[in-house]
């Protein structure tokens, strides 16, 4: 067997023991169910995209949405939706990969050519009539100057 094989399995179990272990101490046991449909789809995708990507796509949009539907409670009526979805998406499935593809591709890669984030740099201005300061040497010794009093 391939060594990077072996390697993102044991990462995944580990994954999903360190998971478990979470779901067990906090008594989320609800979250099981629709997580696995969830996980269930994203394998699912994976492993069939390699043959027929119509299918894929297909199957990973039921898995990923009965989980969804089951997580928020709104499974019968969800069905529905999901049924109508599969149907509008027929034919287009090819394209809706790519999609998939690039967005998952942008989130693998770091960002890069951000611009730096900008500054906006404000003129500072001394009226005649404010009080002298007393300059400041360094950030550990702060010199403070007369508190002046705002009229009402």
């Amino acid at each position: 067997m391939n060594v990077v094989h072996d390697n993102r399995r044991s990462v995944v179990v580990g994954i999903g023991l360190i998971l478990l272990g979470f779901i067990w101490w906090l008594n989320l046991w609800w979250l099981l169910p629709p997580g696995a449909l969830i996980a269930g789809g994203v394998a699912a995708y994976i492993q069939r995209r390699a043959l027929r990507t119509s299918e894929a796509v297909q199957v990973g949009l039921w898995g990923v949405g009965l989980g969804l539907l089951l997580l928020v409670d709104f499974l019968f009526p969800g069905i529905l939706f999901l049924a109508g979805v599969s149907l509008l998406i027929r034919g287009r499935e090819v394209g809706i990969d790519a999609q998939i593809q690039h967005s998952i591709s942008s989130l693998r890669r770091p960002r890069q050519n951000t611009p730096p984030a900008s500054s906006t740099s404000v003129p500072i201005t001394i009226h005649s009539g404010a009080a002298p300061q007393a300059p400041v040497t360094s950030p550990d010794h702060a010199a403070t100057g007369e508190t002046t009093r705002l009229r009402e």
